[in-house]
């Protein structure tokens, strides 16, 4: 009897020899996936070096069973191989020519956040010739796994993994601010990792009236926010639990 939710093979031989058809997949449990729950980090999506062993870990805890496929586009082909770690997926491979290398990490056929990862590598083109663009690529069914802190019964949220101090912001309305209407500053998070934006605006008697946030795209934003009254407001920004640089703002009405 299975035990865990995900693609189970069923080896069927007779005489030693597989039948025709063997191994089947069958799947068990309901396809639960979540591509927005699955994050990844590590070495391997930074920059590299060649003939240097690199890796990386995609966490796939909370986000149900799936399939996780990894392709990395670049001037050579990777030896690449994935192992089951605690958290979800470690992804190993040795790039073998300097340039650039496109890392797409999709789950259940979704990118993840992030993917495609630009990756940079650097050093000697001399460990193996450089000719077109090369794919290499690895899948996996994967198992359910739970993250250890989360207990609760209700919706589970992803583990982020980001860097708020790497958050940027402009705008005239981090600074000054006029009554009846839309003030508006933006906020850059594509270089942050993947998280949350939060955004609060405190002024002399209480919160704000209205604040919209739009995402634009790649972890862009802007932000518009409409105040009645005169008086000295606070706008909190956070990236997830984090402060952003500058934050809270003092901006004058």
């Amino acid at each position: 009897m299975p035990r865990e939710n995900g693609i189970h093979k069923i080896h069927a031989k007779f005489n030693g020899v597989h039948i025709p058809g063997s191994p089947f997949s069958v799947k068990v449990g309901k396809d639960t996936a979540d591509p927005a729950a699955v994050h990844a980090f590590g070495n391997g999506l930074k920059d590299v070096k060649t003939g240097q062993k690199t890796d990386f870990i995609v966490d796939t805890c909370n986000a149900g069973v799936g399939t996780l496929s990894v392709n990395i586009d670049g001037p050579s082909k990777v030896s690449m191989d994935c192992t089951e770690v605690e958290e979800g997926y470690k992804v190993r491979y040795t790039p073998l020519a300097p340039g650039d290398y496109y890392v797409s990490i999709k789950y259940n056929n979704n990118h993840i956040v992030g993917s495609p990862f630009k990756v940079t590598c650097k050093g000697d083109s001399k460990v193996a010739d450089i000719g077109g663009q090369e794919t290499s690529s690895v899948s996996v069914e994967t198992v359910a796994k739970v993250g250890k802190a989360n207990n609760s019964t209700g919706p589970l949220l992803p583990q982020f993994k980001s860097d708020a101090s790497k958050v940027t912001s402009k705008g005239m309305g981090l600074k000054k601010a006029y009554i009846g209407k839309q003030n508006l500053f933006t906020v850059s998070a594509n270089n942050a990792g993947a998280n949350i934006l939060f955004v609060g605006i405190h002024g002399p008697k209480g919160p704000c009236e209205e604040v919209y946030i739009k995402h634009q795209g790649h972890n862009q934003y802007a932000v518009n926010y409409l105040v009645r009254e005169r008086g000295d407001y606070l706008v909190l920004v956070k990236w997830g639990d984090e402060h952003i640089p500058g934050s809270p703002f003092k901006v004058e009405v």
